[in-house]
C-alpha cells in the first residue's frame, strides 16, 4: 500500500456515512414516496459505511459502484427536471450527497484496481506495514474533517435542519448570573 492509499483509504466509508447522514435528513422533509426512497438510501449508506470501516476496505465494490451510478443518474434525474424542488429536496443537501456517493464510488473503484493487482501479482492481502500506521490516522482526521466540512453544512439547508435550534443561537439559560 502506497503512502497515498494509505492516507486516503478510510475516505470512501466516511463519504458513505456522510451521504447516509444527509441522504435521511432530506428524506425527513420530503414528500413521502421521495421520502422513503431517500430514507432507504440513506440507511443502506449508513450501513455500508459502518460495515466496510470494520472490513477496513470498501466492501462489495462492483455492487457499490453499480449502486452509487444509480444514486448519481436518478439525482441528475431530480435536479434536471426540477422534480427535486417539487418532492421537498433542496438542491444544495443533495449535491453535498451526491459528492459523497461519488468519493464512495471512487473508493469502490479504487478497491477493485487494488483487488486485481493483487491477484495478478499473487499476494493474499494488502497489510498496512507499520510504517503506514501513522498515515492511515492521519487520513482518518482528515478525512472525517473533510465529510464533517461538506455534510454539515447541508444537514443545516435540509428540512430537519430547519427545524433544529436556530444556527448560531443558544438555549435559553436556566437562571441568570448577576
Amino acid at each position: 500500500m502506497s503512502a497515498l492509499g494509505g492516507l486516503v483509504w478510510s475516505w470512501p466509508m466516511l463519504g458513505s456515512v456522510g451521504a447516509g447522514l444527509v441522504l435521511t435528513a432530506l428524506a425527513a422533509g420530503a414528500e413521502i414516496v421521495a421520502g422513503a426512497v431517500l430514507a432507504g438510501c440513506g440507511i443502506a449508506a449508513l450501513g455500508w459505511g459502518v460495515f466496510a470501516l470494520r472490513a477496513g476496505h470498501p466492501v462489495a465494490p462492483r455492487a457499490t459502484i453499480g449502486i452509487s451510478v444509480a444514486l448519481l443518474v436518478a439525482s441528475a434525474a431530480l435536479a434536471a427536471t426540477g422534480t427535486s424542488f417539487d418532492q421537498g429536496i433542496p438542491a444544495l443537501p443533495l449535491l453535498a450527497a451526491d459528492l459523497l456517493v461519488a468519493v464512495v464510488a471512487l473508493g469502490a473503484a479504487g478497491e477493485m484496481r487494488s483487488r486485481r493487482r493483487r491477484r495478478a501479482s499473487g499476494r493474499a492481502g494488502d497489510r498496512v506495514p507499520d510504517s503506514l500506521r501513522g498515515v492511515h490516522a492521519i487520513g482518518l482526521i482528515v478525512g472525517a474533517t473533510l465529510v464533517a466540512a461538506l455534510a454539515t453544512p447541508a444537514l443545516a439547508a435540509t428540512g430537519a435542519g430547519d427545524l433544529a435550534v436556530p444556527h448560531g443561537e443558544l438555549h435559553a439559560p436556566a437562571h441568570e448570573h448577576r
